[in-house]
């Protein structure tokens, strides 16, 4: 089976013959591959067609090596399963990868059967060991990189202006005569004119391309490198908080909705995420350009930050800094390269992120994976440069709410500490809440007794004085539901004012004593009020009722059984009103 490559145009020859299976399951293997590769597939790398073919040959090799080789699909059963599992128990990382292709491959295959499948998806994919987590960069790490990157795409933009302001005063007749200004002038005409370099009649190139800085260096004042353009992409990655090779594949050709004229620009971008599946690959990436806060900035400083901060600014001048090689090579894409040693674009074969990336950093400075140390410079990472965007962004970009909450954040050390900080902030806000309104002194029955023999004592042990105490006990001090210590020291009214706030509010107020002689009121107002909560909107209740009757069920708590049944009996018609009075509202407006 040959599979070819959808961006790149490769192809690659899958051979399943080689499979130590039986023809029928050979052919069955090529047509899983090619159902999830094919046209109507979610999987378009010639990657990822390697892998799933090196996954199936594994697998039969497993099988064949243990003798129990099915001959036909649908004798595929979790015994073999659990053979492969075997194999590889003692490698988690490899055994998790197979497992995770298997499944893609085989779980809506029909020739299986369901208890085959049923197992191959019954258990848990093994966890990787040491777990490999995609960690955000450091703010200071996060700096390096993109200092490096700016630097790259300042120098590149600094570098083709000015060999585009050669060019046109050579082309305007500026340029003096026999001067290695006017050689390389012309040099850079030949090179925008045919795409390449005078040359000799063997095809090397003459020595006056050398004598001028050779080949890579002329071609270099029209046209980005590869590296460059890697960085372009690597920058747009980070503002945008989309992956690096759906960037890496956007087209020169875009859409402005704002006509270019509008002071908040946005440029919309088709790009392709093959992961999707064929169905919902194809996305609009909006490019926009800095709040309009920022648009009236002069300076020159101002200026380069606005330019390094704005997806749509960076992408213009991509474009601007890549017509010459689109031109010369006749492709589309936003990324693209020149050179008249190959006689072609680097638009195709550039992009292969594990080998440019790579390359970018390590000439740039940074190390490897495996040479990074703590506290020293970053290994440039894709996964990670997009982690930490998204970490900085807070909005998800071509995923949904619930992957960006349960998948990227939920992952970011970063993100816990802020979650462990605002709930700890939360909780420790309800717990000073809670202290603070405490539950209402109950003045119990044997309490008013020791204060009946002596009011003193009992004024000193209630923290009140002791005519206070007095005018609470013979229920001068009351309002509905609980006596009040000081009516003119009010919280929500100056000092020295009569309190105006609901009676219900007493409940929750520091002023508010209850006393035996009000149990009958308190059972009475409990008791309707929890009438009133089938006939009413939760909300609406719980807003209004719910704190009021925790309170008085706090209050009841301090009463026996028996004392609650008497007080319960003892209401008096005129209790009875007053309560109906308080529920109505009609105490509020007096």
């Amino acid at each position: 089976m040959v599979f070819y490559e959808e961006q790149s145009g490769k192809s690659h020859v899958l051979n399943f013959s080689s499979f130590p299976a039986p023809l029928a399951m050979q052919q069955w293997m090529a047509a899983l591959v090619a159902t999830r590769c094919g046209a109507r597939g979610g999987s378009k790398r010639l990657a990822t067609a390697k892998r799933y073919h090196w996954t199936l040959h594994r697998f039969m090799t497993v099988l064949s090596e243990a003798d129990r080789v099915p001959s036909m699909p649908s004798e595929l059963a979790p015994a073999h399963f659990q053979i492969f599992r075997d194999q590889y128990e003692d490698h988690p990382t490899t055994l998790r990868t197979y497992l995770m292709s298997l499944r893609r491959l085989m779980r809506a295959s029909e020739e299986l059967t369901e208890e085959a499948r049923r197992d191959l998806l019954r258990t848990r994919l093994p966890t990787a060991v040491p777990e490999t987590r995609v960690v955000a960069y450091s703010d200071d790490e996060w700096q390096q990189i993109m200092t490096a990157l700016r630097r790259d795409v300042r120098t590149s933009r600094d570098r083709i202006r000015a060999g585009a302001r050669l060019l046109e005063r050579s082309r305007g007749g500026e340029l003096t005569p026999g001067s290695k200004e006017e050689a390389l002038g012309r040099m850079l005409e030949e090179f925008a004119a045919t795409g390449d370099l005078p040359r000799n009649a063997s095809g090397a190139l003459r020595d006056e391309v050398a004598r001028l800085g050779g080949a890579m260096a002329i071609t270099g004042m029209l046209s980005l490198t590869r590296d460059e353009c890697t960085a372009f992409a690597l920058l747009l990655s980070a503002l945008t908080a989309e992956n690096f090779g759906t960037v890496k594949a956007w087209p020169a050709v875009h859409t402005r909705p704002d006509g270019g004229v509008a002071p908040q620009a946005v440029a919309l971008v088709e790009e392709t995420k093959p992961r999707r599946g064929p169905d919902r690959e194809h996305m609009i990436a909006a490019l926009e350009d800095l709040p309009a806060s920022l648009c009236n900035l002069v300076d020159s400083e101002d200026i380069e930050r606005r330019l390094f901060h704005s997806p749509l600014r960076v992408y213009q001048l991509l474009l601007e800094l890549t017509q010459t090689a689109r031109r010369l090579s006749n492709e589309t894409s936003a990324f693209i390269s020149y050179s008249p040693k190959r006689r072609g674009a680097f638009a195709r074969d550039m992009w292969n992120a594990e080998v440019h990336v790579k390359h970018w950093s390590q000439t740039r400075g940074f190390p490897s994976l495996r040479k990074a140390i703590a506290g020293g410079r970053p290994a440039v990472q894709v996964r990670r440069i997009r982690q930490t965007a998204l970490e900085l962004k807070r909005r998800p970009t071509a995923h949904s709410r619930e992957t960006l909450r349960d998948h990227y954040l939920k992952r970011s050390r970063t993100v816990q500490e802020q979650s462990r900080s605002v709930v700890g902030k939360a909780l420790r806000g309800q717990v000073t809440k809670a202290r603070a309104a405490m539950d209402i002194p109950v003045f119990t029955p044997d309490f008013i007794a020791r204060a009946t023999r002596n009011l003193e004592e009992a004024a000193v042990e209630a923290g009140l004085d002791a005519e206070t105490l007095k005018r609470l006990l013979t229920g001068e001090q009351d309002t509905v539901l609980a006596g009040c210590v000081d009516h003119l020291s009010g919280p929500e009214t100056p000092p020295g004012m009569s309190c105006t706030a609901s009676f219900f509010a007493c409940l929750q107020c520091e002023n508010a004593r209850a006393l035996p002689h009000q149990l009958p009121v308190q059972i009475a107002a409990r008791d309707r009020l929890l009438a009133t909560r089938p006939n009413a909107d939760p909300a609406t209740w719980r807003a209004k009722y719910q704190t009021a009757v925790d309170r008085l069920e706090d209050i009841l708590r301090h009463y026996t059984p028996a004392e609650r049944e008497q007080a319960h009996a003892k209401l008096t018609d005129r209790q009875s009103a007053l309560i109906d009075d308080l529920l109505s509202g009609r105490l509020d407006l007096r």
